[in-house]
């Protein structure tokens, strides 16, 4: 048996299709990049795919953030999709990583 299609029954993601649009999107932010290499973004206002999301949405004071939150949330209950610590969860947000 192959692959199970991705989605609702009858609304099936088109990988093809989102891969595109992912493209689109990181094509974009390269063009921005050259007027604005050191960006600054609401999260919620975000690419979904920034790879230094860590910079890029929290600056210097990430690693304060990061200090507090798990002295406060030691258990990462509460976490987010580019959330402060959420590198400790696999993309999906089913699973905690192991500890390095």
């Amino acid at each position: 048996m192959g692959p199970q299609p991705i989605g609702i029954p009858g609304y099936e993601a088109d990988l093809a299709e989102a891969r595109a649009e992912a493209m689109t999107v990181a094509n974009a932010m390269g063009e921005l990049r050259r007027v604005v290499p050191e960006p600054a973004s609401y999260v919620s206002e975000s690419n979904f795919f920034e790879k230094d999301w860590q910079r890029s949405y929290w600056g210097s004071n990430y690693e304060r953030l990061l200090a507090v939150k798990r002295q406060y949330d030691p258990d990462g209950l509460f976490f987010v999709h580019h959330g402060v610590g959420s590198e400790e969860w696999s993309g999906d947000g089913f699973e905690r990583r192991a500890a390095n």
